[in-house]
């Protein structure tokens, strides 16, 4: 039994220690004021609103404006391409009251317009804000037909460019839905209502309310903070660098033991034959393995099973291994993961003429509390 500890004594200084295995997530920083550009398919959106025009002509026939309302119907398709940037295509239309003599007007403007989230721009992006105005200005064009009340059919049909603009307020209420409330402007060519004044230029205001619907992907990612990110990675590879340097010391000064020991093994080996028939006392030895893994971790590791083997069969002792699994994932994966390192390691074992009498999968185990101490099958002695 002498010469078996006298073994694992030497494999232990020849190889490095224990392995350990350091698992390091790093946080990608971000910046709190940049996005990244979505794709094509992201922050699409539709809208419907519904409420009233008001029509303004130059020439106004002695009536009040007032006389001039009517229903109102706005229908819109957009896409966000920035937290503060936007456009969209949009019909408004339904009817107009331009003058009383032609009493309501079939009228459509179909126009595309830029929008600025100004909440976004000044405040920054916020995915959870709940307000948000967006004031827009664009372009189009109008159409209206004037009805005859006496036959009841549209005696003509006019149409005109338009240039649009408005203040859209929105109020998410869900993740993609919000409630808009929308005060617009429409520039209409002087006598679109029928009647040309003497100067200027038609006017028509609308106010709607309504509901939006958000397509695809809502929202923005944050950007990475590329500085930040240097400033971490040139930071690790300097510490790896620093335990690389370490570790080939230490290993020089292995071999160096490694020397020394091999020098006072030859001594020990007659000492050593004549205990070979004394009973071992329990010795074990544990190996580690990487996370989900039951591949022999490292060219020591292996050594180390070689040295264990060979000193069980110098001390004619029978061994047995039992594979472990940390907590992390199911159970039943876990035990077969055990059951898969244990094997591993016995398979080495076998082949350098150890007496492997017991191969067993424990399954999970919390013996540590350091999960990576937990990842590992152990050697011992069989009784």
């Amino acid at each position: 039994m002498k010469k078996f500890m006298i073994s694992l004594a030497l494999a232990s200084f020849a190889m490095f220690s224990t392995a350990q295995e350091t698992v390091s997530e790093v946080v990608v920083p971000t910046k709190a004021d940049a996005v990244v550009t979505n794709s094509f398919g992201s922050n699409w959106f539709i809208s419907v609103n519904g409420g009233v025009n008001l029509y303004n002509g130059v020439f106004m026939n002695g009536e009040n404006i007032f006389d001039h309302l009517s229903p109102a119907l706005d229908v819109a398709v957009g896409k966000w391409h920035t937290p503060g940037f936007g456009w969209r295509v949009a019909y408004r239309g339904l009817n107009i009251q331009t003058y009383k003599a032609l009493s309501h007007s079939a009228f459509m403007n179909f126009h595309f317009d830029a929008m600025f989230n100004l909440c976004n721009l000044i405040g920054g992006y916020k995915e959870d804000r709940v307000w948000n105005v967006i004031p827009y200005v664009g372009v189009g064009w109008a159409g209206r037909t004037a009805m005859d009340h006496e036959t009841w059919s549209h005696e003509c049909f006019t149409g005109t460019l338009t240039a649009n603009y408005g203040i859209l307020q929105s109020f998410r209420v869900a993740k993609r839905w919000a409630i808009n409330l929308e005060l617009a402007g429409t520039f209409l060519r002087n006598g679109f209502s029928g009647q040309v004044g003497r100067q200027g230029h038609d006017m028509m205001w609308t106010a709607t309310v309504g509901v939006t619907f958000n397509l695809g992907k809502v929202g923005w990612d944050n950007a990475p903070d590329v500085e930040a990110l240097q400033g971490i990675y040139g930071g690790m590879i300097d510490g790896l660098q620093g335990q690389l340097d370490d570790a080939l010391a230490a290993n020089k000064e292995k071999q160096n033991q490694i020397k020394a020991l091999e020098d006072a093994n030859k001594a020990l080996e007659a000492e050593a034959a004549a205990l070979r028939n004394i009973k071992p006392i329990n010795v074990s030895e544990s190996i580690f393995f990487g996370f989900g893994s039951s591949k022999i971790a490292s060219k020591k590791e292996e050594l180390n099973i070689k040295a264990y083997a060979e000193a069980a069969k110098a001390a004619g002792a029978k061994v047995k291994v039992v594979g472990f699994a940390d907590v992390t994932g199911p159970s039943e994966y876990n035990t077969k993961l055990s059951n898969a390192r244990a094997e591993a390691v016995a398979e080495i074992l076998k082949a350098n003429g150890a007496e492997v009498v017991s191969v067993t999968g424990y399954g999970e185990s919390e013996e540590y509390k350091e999960r990576v101490l937990n990842r590992r099958a152990v050697i011992s002695i069989a009784e």
